[in-house]
This record gives structure tokens, sequence and C-alpha cells, in this order.
């Protein structure tokens, strides 16, 4: 959709379209189906058999939507035609539900009419021209049996059974071996669960009819047991799943108790077992130890005398005595020695511990010590690592409503809610700088973003804390970068910190800078981007291109979209088109087009900052005029 979008492929012409869905096909093995319909009648789509092969349906507006359907070769090209066949794909559901609404959306789950036996769901897009027009709609099928074989692998005790149902009570997939349909008369037809020859899933299925007479109740997560005809007791846990493009199931997981309770019985026995055999030999070796505790009694009452007095240096020779009173003299002994080596022992961990407290245990195991008191001055790491840098904005106005004394207790509050998620992901804070931080993530830039991202849902829900007591809600600023520096010990004999050095820590606080003047939570550069191993795990939109103060290269900055609240990310997804446009046009130099692009922006997100940005940058340039080697990027002469 995104190449579409760009201008990089055009819905029109056929040959380009088959050509990169062979393509998509290839990279994207769960993708069943994925095809493209024109309002004009055109179609073209591409599908998997059974045993992988692909092959091609097409049809053009002078066909009376009739499609031929082709075997594709090893390049992609029609090779032969097998079939032909008449499709309205105009009174489909995955057309017909986006050109009624202009939005994606999932259409209902559907049986194949050449091969109803595979049920599947398609995920529609519409395809839009540049004055906005709808043209035709993008789609792509995912056969659930796919989620069927998945459920299969999950191991819920031994008869355990997990499904995941419609609101109307059709079974989309299931962990059992029974198929998602049946066939009556030649036809195959969906299954609901009220109908299961598995005795789990109906019983289940008639549980929950009972329960709550209709599905479409279940609006949050449900926890509940009940005995079944043979008075077996199930465990059952329901969990609505449902998404902003329409897609509305239920997932049912269900569990006998005596899949639990027979594990747990059998622990119990061998436990009581092992406690038996552990007090035979507990009395046996207490028979045989008698014997012996007597004899070296007394050169142990003298040697631990020397030890209580300070000399350590003693050598026992243990020989046969049995008088009663050494072992009270025994006992005595070390009971004196016990009481200095404990006073001081707990001295010396009280001030370990104290000592502790500026160097935690993830920073020792970075540096590779085994104690704090190994750590010396000069000691470092120097390698690859994501670094980020976050602070509170406007903090000095803020402050200056305060004592020192709240300026205190709220900085710390602060810092107690947001730091403990560095450390969950893998990171640690290299030093606190006031109301901010700089922290480091030594496994890469996947912790630092989902740390940066839990940190960001923190804040929020401090705020929400703040503001049910009256308080101001505040905003705080992350900026993420990743590259070669080194992490250590800085400062001199008497006093020494961690810190981190490197132009990369340097450009990382200016990027944290940057959040101010684009309104966003969460920065990273385009080098994180790059590194992340799944960057689709996360709604992330393209800023800008920026030199930043004290730099002469300029870098490519996103925002991630996860880390705001969540009216703020679906107003900046649903204007991720013309925002892209925008930016486009901007970047070419045509202004009016991208003064048009961001005021839809903000016509339906006033809160967007950025587009608020690119348009002041727009006046300045029709006053001043483009520059002639204009690129789009931008020079900040802040910080």
């Amino acid at each position: 959709m995104e190449s579409i979008q760009l201008g990089l492929l055009q819905p029109q012409d056929q040959t380009n379209i088959r050509q990169y869905f062979w393509r998509q096909m290839q990279v994207f093995p769960e993708i069943s189906y994925v095809n493209i319909g024109m309002e004009s009648g055109d179609f073209v789509g591409i599908g998997r058999e059974d045993h992988g092969d692909l092959y091609l349906e097409l049809m053009q507006a002078s066909d009376n939507y009739r499609y031929k359907r082709y075997v594709l070769d090893r390049q992609g090209q029609p090779a032969k035609q097998f079939t032909s066949q008449e499709y309205r794909f105009k009174e489909e559901g995955w057309y017909k539900n986006v050109i009624s609404s202009g939005q994606p959306r999932w259409s209902d789950v559907y049986q194949w009419s050449d091969r109803p036996e595979i049920i599947s769901i398609s995920s529609s897009y519409p395809i839009l021209d540049q004055n906005r027009k709808l043209v035709g709609v993008l789609g792509v099928d995912f056969v659930l049996s796919q989620i069927s074989q998945f459920l299969k692998t999950l191991q819920l005790g031994k008869s355990g059974r997990i499904f995941v149902i419609e609101r109307n009570g059709l079974i989309v997939a299931s962990s059992s071996d029974e198929k998602p349909y049946w066939v009556s008369q030649g036809k195959a037809r969906r299954l609901n669960a009220l109908k299961s020859r598995d005795l789990l899933v109906r019983t289940t299925a008639e549980y929950l009819k009972k329960q709550f007479s209709d599905l479409r109740k279940i609006d949050h997560d449900q926890s509940m047991d009940f005995q079944n005809q043979t008075g077996d007791r199930l465990l059952v846990r329901v969990q609505p799943w449902q998404d902003r493009l329409g897609l509305d199931w239920l997932i049912v997981t269900v569990v006998p108790e005596s899949d639990f309770m027979g594990k747990i019985s059998e622990n119990t026995r061998n436990t009581a077992l092992l406690c038996l055999i552990a007090l035979i030999g507990a009395v046996i070796s207490g028979l045989y130890s008698s014997r012996w505790i007597t004899r070296p009694v007394l050169k142990l009452d003298a040697a631990a005398k020397q030890i209580a007095a300070g000399n350590l240096d003693q050598h026992v020779e243990i020989d046969n005595l049995f008088q009663i009173i050494e072992i009270t003299n025994l006992s005595n002994s070390f009971n004196s020695m016990s009481n200095q080596l404990k006073a001081s022992f707990t001295n010396l961990e009280t001030q370990k511990n104290s000592f502790a407290r500026f160097f935690p245990p993830e920073y020792l195991s970075f540096l590779n010590k085994q104690d704090v008191t190994d750590i010396e001055l000069g000691d470092h790491i120097s390698k690859e690592m994501a670094v980020m840098f976050s602070d509170i904005r406007s903090f000095t106005t803020l402050s200056e409503k305060m004592t020192p004394q709240e300026n205190f207790d709220f900085v710390n509050a602060y810092l107690r809610r947001v730091s403990p998620e560095i450390r969950a992901h893998n990171g640690f804070v290299v030093k606190f700088l006031g109301d901010g931080m700089m922290a480091v993530f030594p496994n890469g830039v996947d912790d630092a973003l989902a740390a940066g991202v839990a940190k960001s849902h923190q804040v929020q829900r401090y705020n929400e804390k703040r503001q049910a007591e009256g308080l101001v809600a505040i905003d705080v600023g992350i900026g993420i970068h990743v590259g070669h520096m080194m992490v250590g010990m800085v400062g001199e004999h008497n006093r020494i910190q961690g810190d981190a050095f490197s132009d990369n820590v340097n450009l990382t606080a200016r990027l944290e800078g940057l959040t101010k003047f684009y309104g966003v939570s969460l920065l990273i550069s385009e080098d994180v981007l790059t590194r992340l191993s799944h960057s689709n795990q996360y709604k992330i939109r393209f800023l800008d291109r920026a030199v930043v103060k004290g730099r002469n290269e300029p870098i490519t900055v996103y925002e991630v979209l996860d880390a705001q609240p969540t009216e703020s990310c679906l107003l900046k997804l649903q204007t991720q088109a013309d925002f892209d446009q925008g930016i486009q046009a901007y970047c070419q130099g045509q202004l009016v087009r991208a003064r048009d692009a961001f005021q839809k922006v903000l016509a339906v997100n006033a809160a967007d900052k950025t587009a608020f940005l690119y348009l002041k940058r727009i006046d300045i340039l029709v006053d001043q005029g483009v520059p002639e080697d204009w690129t789009g990027v931008w020079s900040f002469s802040e910080k």
C-alpha cells in the first residue's frame, strides 16, 4: 500500500502489479491470496496452491467480470491458462465494506466460492487518487487454518483446549483436531461451537451461551469455572480480541482442573517420600556423629580463643577427648568469636551496601566486576551501544513554583517511577542529570526502544495520579541513538562516577532536545530504525532531516507513536497519509501543496505540533525564497 501511496506503483499498471504481488507472495508465505480490484472493473490476484505453487487470476474491464487463471513460471510470468470463471468482485465483502466506509477494514470470515473448505479473512485497504477519490481496493487474504496449526503447538495441560470464535459462535480456529467446517449435501459449511464434536469445546460454548445469552455482551476478560455433566470442574478464560479495523473475536481457553491436581498429588507423594528419606538419613547421621562430637572439643576451644584474640594462624590436631566441661568452654569461645566477627562483618556489609547504591548490580556486570570494591578509576567498556537521554520539559518553570524540598520530593518520585523500566529492559542509568537521565543499553536498540515506550507509559500513569491530586501533568522528551561509545568510571581518587563519552552521546542529547520543537514524546535516529529486529512492531513515522546545533551533517529523525497517549496516536495514524504527502511536497519545494497537506492534518489533529512547525517553515521559505539546492534539510540554531 505504501508503494502505491508514494507513487512507486501504479494500480492501473496490471503488469507491474502482478509482478509486485508475485514477489510479495514469495517473501510472505503466510499470505494465501493478494488482489487488487479497480472501480473500472480491472482485477489482478495472485494465489497460493496447497503445495505452494502460485497462480494468477486476471480480469480487465472488457472481460465482463470473467477472470482468467494462469499457472505462473519461475519468473512470475503467465505460462498456461487453465480455467476461466465469472467473479463479480464488487459484490464481495472485502470490496463492498471498504467502498462503503472509505477506511481499511477486515472482511467477515468467509469460505472460498471455488474451494469452500478453505476459510479465510481479508484485510482490505482503499486506494485513493490525488484528489482523494476512491478508485479501487487492495485486499490480502489469510487462511485461518494457520491459526489452528499454531494453537495446536500450545501446551494446555493434558487435555486443555484453546479456540477462537466469532460473536455469533462460529469457530475461527481451534487447537482440537476437528475441522472448523462440516459438509452437508456436498457443501462445506462453517461449524458453530455449539455443534462441535469436541466435548470440551461444545460444553464450554454451551456454558458461555447460558451465562451471557449473547456473546456480544462479553466486553472484557472473564475468568470462570463450572462443572460438566460428569462432575469434572473446568477452568475457563475468555478474552475479547478487537482492533481498529473491525476485528472482533473471542479467545477461549478451557482446561480440566484434574490436569493440574494430578501433578500436585504426585508432587505431594514425592515430597513425603523425600522427607522420610531425609529423616532417616538425619537420624543415622546424628547417631554416627554423636560418637565423635566431643573429640576435637579441647583443641578447638584453645583455637577458638586464639581466633577471638585475632590470631588466625592456628592448626588444630584432633584427638580423643571426652570431657563435658570442654563443650561449655567451646560454646563460650565460639560465641565470643561469633560476636566479634558478626560486628565486624555487619559493619563491613553496611558500608559495602551503601557504596553499592552508587554502583548498581547491572553496572558491575557491565564492567565485568564481581564486587563493588573491585571498581577502579578508569575502568570502562568501549563498544557499540544504544543510548537514551530523557528530560522533563519546562522543568525550570515548574520548579519555580515549588520550594527546594518540594523540588527534591518531586524529582525523586518521578525517577523512582521511570527508572525501573530501564533495568527491566537490560539497560542501566549511567547518571542522573537533575530531572533527566542518561542510560545505555549494551544489547542494542531493541531494548532501548522498548524501555523508551514503557517509560512514556509510566509517565502517562504518573500524570493520571498527579491530575487526580490536583497537580499539573508533566511532559517528558526522550531521544534514542546508537553508535560506538565508551562507558566507564571518571573522576579522581577521592570520588568517581559513571559517564559515557562519544560524539554519538552528544548527538543523542541533541535528539532529546528536538522533542520540544516537534512536540513529541520519543524520537529515534535512522540508525536506530535500521537496527531494529522487528520495526513493524511499532508505529513509526518519518519527521524530518535536520542539522542540529554543533554538527554539519543532517540526521534523519522518526517519531515513535507508541509512546504517545492512545488518542494522540490514533489521530496521527489517521492523518498519516496527508502528513507524508506534506513531507514529500515540502522536500520537493512544492510549498503550496505542502501547506494544503499540513493544514489537512491540523484540521483533524490540531495538537500535531510537527505539522504546525512545518507551516511556520513554509512561511519562512515563502518569505525568503526556496534555495536552489533545497532538499528539505532544516538547520536548528537552538539546542
